[in-house]
């Protein structure tokens, strides 16, 4: 039985079925995927739609699935172009947040289907605890919280501005650092794993430029992987990622030359 944790898939549903059969991931194993599955590529509803079929593969939320999920709140008014209060379906649209893809697909979804992936999003995890040969992993999209996290915390169980925090922050920003950096993390004896920024602007790259995963056992006193290595940027830079946690094993799939770029 082994543990993997992989983030920023980003709408690249080829890419994801290849890590899948890379990783040979079994029935008792478990993958923890720390959001953003979808937006940028076409394909992230059928991302998101494989994984809620998959018992053994658990879904963090991630920036853009909040970007979505607050977009499509009263999604029959959307639809029918009653709705006034358009500004979060605006920036989830934004060329910048890349979700117009996401939102097609979706639109051609049934009623039934819009309704059980808004729901499984509404009930994933924003942050999820996880013991590995006796080491703590805290497993979250960008960032943390200031409450005390036992097993985790579900999108349910959070303020807005609190998950915003968790999805959002980046905590390789100069002015964060500054403001943060005396107790970047609550606790030390955890690792701390994210994805978010992508580790080109890190500087973690391999010798064709492409993405690695970043890894710092003493940054700023907390011992932090980023797993994000560029799909967001869709060129040839751009790797999934995906580490397998029994051993630190990490396993590369490069986003294919040509990919078709989308809205």
């Amino acid at each position: 039985m082994s543990n993997y944790v992989m983030s920023d898939v980003h709408g690249q549903y080829k890419t994801y079925m290849k890590m899948i059969k890379k990783i040979g991931l079994k029935a008792e194993d478990t993958l923890y995927i720390l959001g953003d599955v979808i937006d940028r590529g076409s394909d992230g509803i059928k991302i998101i739609s494989d994984i809620m079929k998959r018992p053994n593969v658990v879904m963090i939320l991630g920036n853009h699935e909040m970007l979505m999920l607050d977009a499509l709140k009263n999604f029959d008014e959307i639809a029918s172009k009653d709705r006034h209060d358009t500004d979060d379906i605006d920036l989830w649209l934004d060329p910048c947040n890349g979700g117009e893809s996401t939102y097609e697909e979706f639109q051609k979804l049934t009623s039934t289907k819009r309704k059980a992936i808004i729901e499984f999003l509404e009930n994933a995890w924003i942050i999820k605890k996880i013991k590995v040969n006796n080491k703590t992993y805290h497993l979250s999209h960008a960032y943390t919280c200031n409450k005390k996290i036992k097993e985790g915390f579900c999108y349910k169980d959070l303020t807005h501005d609190e998950i915003w925090d968790i999805v959002w922050m980046n905590i390789y920003d100069r002015a964060f650092i500054r403001e943060n950096k005396d107790k970047l993390y609550p606790n030390k004896k955890n690792i701390y794993i994210s994805g978010h920024t992508f580790t080109q602007r890190l500087d973690c790259i391999d010798d064709l430029g492409r993405g690695l995963i970043y890894h710092n056992p003493d940054y700023y006193g907390y011992h932090v992987y980023n797993i994000d290595c560029g799909m967001a940027l869709k060129n040839k830079s751009s790797q999934l990622a995906c580490m397998r946690l029994e051993d630190g094993e990490q396993f590369y799939i490069p986003l294919e030359a040509g990919t078709k770029k989308t809205k």
